[in-house]
């Protein structure tokens, strides 16, 4: 039997054209084989700062105005007295050796206070906070009481809430210097005003700022202050022979200390 071949017929795969390109795209855009392993992961985020809270933050005012005063009187509440010269020239005199005697006995601020005066300009005197009588004051057993007053009141308006803290002027105390050894008594004794400013913030559970004080006085010689028996001659130069109606006369006038400290109250 015969047997007859004709051509040879191959069966071949048909494989579609589209995924014949994407396969090979594929290798050689990576630069790896087919079998590559798999895509690292992407590198961790940057680690965000916690949030902070904003501090809560406080301010503290309040003014106790100096009034008039005694201490104020000028040659209007002479009653029409008349100058004498030879009274001027004594009690000038006086009150310049008293002037002398402070310096000598350690009190500068009183002895220069006591000069301003008898100069009859008028002008307001003012110390710093720093200064020698402002360190003083503060290290005052009576300046201390009426800081505490005041830092106590502030405190309460604060634990109710409120941010800005307005003092009344019942609520600000004057200072009077009692102790007859300091200069603080010579030079300002009963004071007369007082103002305060401050602020701060609320941090671990309390209150902390700090509190400027200005303390306000007028230097002068009202009706029946004696103050060591020199009180009514130097009453006498300030309203009988005041500046400026009268040539070498004394005149009073606003003298203040500033002093800051620390606020520091539980929240």
């Amino acid at each position: 039997m015969r047997l007859a071949w004709g051509p040879l017929r191959r069966r071949t795969a048909t494989v579609a054209l589209p995924t014949v390109i994407a396969a090979l795209c594929a290798t050689a855009c990576s630069g790896a084989p087919a079998s590559s392993a798999p895509a690292a992961s992407s590198a961790p985020a940057t680690p965000r700062a916690p949030r902070t809270t904003a501090a809560w933050r406080f301010t503290v005012s309040g003014v106790r105005p100096v009034l008039a005063n005694g201490s104020q009187d000028t040659h209007a509440q002479a009653g029409g007295a008349t100058c004498d010269s030879g009274q001027l020239a004594a009690y000038t005199h006086l009150g310049n050796g008293i002037a002398a005697g402070f310096a000598a006995s350690g009190f500068p601020a009183a002895a220069d206070l006591l000069r301003h005066f008898l100069a009859g300009e008028g002008t307001g005197v003012n110390y710093p906070a720093g200064s020698r009588i402002s360190t003083l004051a503060v290290a005052s057993a009576a300046f201390q009481a009426v800081n505490g007053q005041v830092q106590a009141a502030a405190a309460r308006q604060l634990k109710a809430g409120d941010a800005q803290v307005r003092l009344a002027a019942g609520q600000l105390p004057t200072v009077t210097f009692s102790v007859t050894t300091s200069d603080l008594y010579w030079s300002f004794r009963g004071t007369q005003g007082l103002t305060v400013t401050g602020s701060g913030v609320r941090e671990s559970g309390r209150y902390v700022g700090s509190l400027t004080y200005v303390i306000r006085d007028s230097y002068g010689f009202p009706a029946g202050d004696t103050l060591g028996g020199f009180g009514p001659p130097m009453r006498y130069l300030q309203t009988v022979c005041g500046a400026p109606q009268y040539a070498g006369g004394a005149h009073w006038f606003p003298d203040t200390i500033t002093v800051t400290v620390p606020f520091d109250q539980p929240g």
